[in-house]
């Protein structure tokens, strides 16, 4: 049974891979039903890797490169799509086989759907930290981030009201879209095409019924697909058409969507967000069932084991048997950790990147499963070596058992506060007034009587309050403003 709170990343997951799967038979020319064929390793040795593209060149999907040569494309139910219509943070399906060095392979097909389209309905609600914005498209409440999220034709900042947005990424598990990719395809006015997808119910039985706050109506020329010319109250749909009003949709197509992977599946990659936890051995990551309690299972970083929570963002692969993905590898695909420095310098032969903190060097280890993002110059595709000596990053990365610090995301963009967000490492030095020292990532960084400081909740505490009940291992952020100096202007607490 798909949860609740977990129904929509099942649904479109499922629905990717149906998609995708439709497309490999019919590029192969092969029969049978939903997804048979990848069973037991599938066609060749053919298998799905689903999560959010991180580079081209090729097309980066989960660490793998995958090459593209007579690979078939379907974005956003356009089966005649091309390799330039995907883009940086769009959450894909891919089917191909994936080479015994697990970094390269050859995708058959490439499926993306976005998961919401439609105008934000009210203005942008930030959080106090300027990190996060919070609105809701059609009845969906979406999460952006100012570092995470890749935005096209629009930014962080200019985001508004009645923007008509396209958007990819995960649901957590309170139903909250946390978005990788938002597009901005206009404004709202008369005839705006939307589309969204839900649990039908209220269904009057003529030609009206309701997807959660959205009611839709439907005519003779609504087109029906995998439908017999009508719904049914708990069918889940996809609904595309246009908005009569502010909570209306005149459907122009309505598909039934499918409620998961139908079919065992051999070789399986799946990004997402865990929901459910409640042991190694029963959890859920994308909608899809996860048993991670098998022996030799390989996590990375091997502490993530013992620290996996409801929120964590994983990568987890192995093969789907009897509706459960049992894993033999799990990794962290994104960390507490927050740089937004400048460069000091970089090497592409190590993929190592050095920043300069306070006049302290921090370096930053990329794989292949690192996502870069050019917001600065647009350079498309961007890669550890467009990197320069000065450039303001802002990077998202986790630490390993040995300490060592790899990016999952990287993005350059124009210089802005220096930042650093990671566990206190070494008792601080303090006392009763503002001024004082707190390490965090073995850099050691000044406070002082103009400080401001933050306990977890965003209330302002004093800095001998801070100093007094930080411990070894605290989530603590430190922000230097522009023109940075060195010395704090805000220290606060993090969850």
């Amino acid at each position: 049974m798909i949860h609740s709170t977990d129904r929509w990343s099942a649904m479109l997951a499922g629905m990717a891979v149906i998609a995708a799967l439709a497309l490999l038979q019919a590029g192969c020319g092969g029969g049978g039903g939903g997804g048979g064929g990848l069973a037991g390793g599938g066609i060749g040795g053919t298998g799905v890797t689903s999560g959010t593209i991180s580079g081209f060149g090729s097309v980066f999907v989960n660490g793998v490169e995958f090459e593209t040569a007579g690979t078939s494309f379907d974005v956003d139910d356009d089966p005649a799509a091309v390799e330039g219509d995907l883009g940086i943070g769009m959450v894909v399906t891919v089917i191909g086989r994936v080479n015994d060095d697990g970094v390269s392979g050859t995708a058959d097909s490439i499926v993306y759907d976005d998961v919401v389209e439609g105008p934000i309905a009210g203005n942008p609600v930030e959080d106090q930290d300027m990190i996060t914005k919070t609105f809701d498209v059609l009845g969906t409440t979406v999460i952006v981030d100012r570092n995470t999220t890749v935005f096209e034709n629009t930014g962080y900042d200019t985001l508004a009201q009645n923007d008509v947005v396209e958007i990819s990424g995960y649901f957590n598990g309170n139903s909250e879209l946390l978005a990788t990719r938002l597009e901005k395809a206009g404004v709202l006015g008369a005839g705006t095409e939307v589309e969204t997808r839900g649990t039908v119910s209220g269904f009057n039985a003529i030609d009206t019924f309701t997807l959660g706050s959205v009611t839709v109506t439907f005519d003779g020329g609504t087109v029906f697909e995998d439908l017999p010319g009508t719904v049914s109250n708990g069918q889940y749909v996809e609904v595309t058409g246009t908005l009569t009003n502010a909570t209306t949709i005149a459907a122009t197509r309505i598909e039934l969507e499918d409620e998961g992977f139908d079919d065992d599946v051999g070789e399986i990659s799946v990004e997402g967000i865990v929901s459910d936890f409640n042991s190694l051995a029963d959890f859920r990551i994308a909608g899809q069932a996860v048993d991670a309690s098998g022996a030799g299972v390989d996590f990375e970083p091997a502490s993530l084991a013992a620290s996996i929570a409801d929120g964590d963002k994983l990568e987890v692969e192995g093969a789907i048997v009897g509706g459960v993905l049992i894993a033999d590898s799990i990794e962290q695909r994104a960390g507490d950790i927050r740089i937004s420095a400048t460069v000091d310098s970089r090497n592409p032969a190590a993929g190592t990147v050095t920043l300069t903190i306070a006049g302290n060097m921090l370096t930053v280890t990329t794989t292949t499963r690192t996502r870069f993002e050019d917001e600065r110059d647009d350079v498309d595709p961007f890669s550890l070596v467009d990197i320069a000596s000065g450039d303001y990053l802002d990077i998202e990365a986790y630490l390993d058992d040995g300490g060592n610090l790899f990016a999952t995301q990287i993005k350059r963009d124009e210089p802005d506060d220096i930042e650093l967000q990671g566990p206190a490492d070494v008792p601080p030095t303090g006392g009763t007034t503002n001024s004082g020292t707190i390490s965090i990532l073995g850099i050691a960084l000044a406070t002082g009587i103009d400080t401001e400081f933050e306990d977890a909740a965003e209330n302002s505490i004093s800095g001998g309050s801070f100093f007094g009940s930080v411990n070894d291992g605290d989530l603590v952020r430190f922000s230097d403003e522009q023109v940075p100096d060195g010395t704090a202007d805000k220290v606060e607490f993090e969850d």
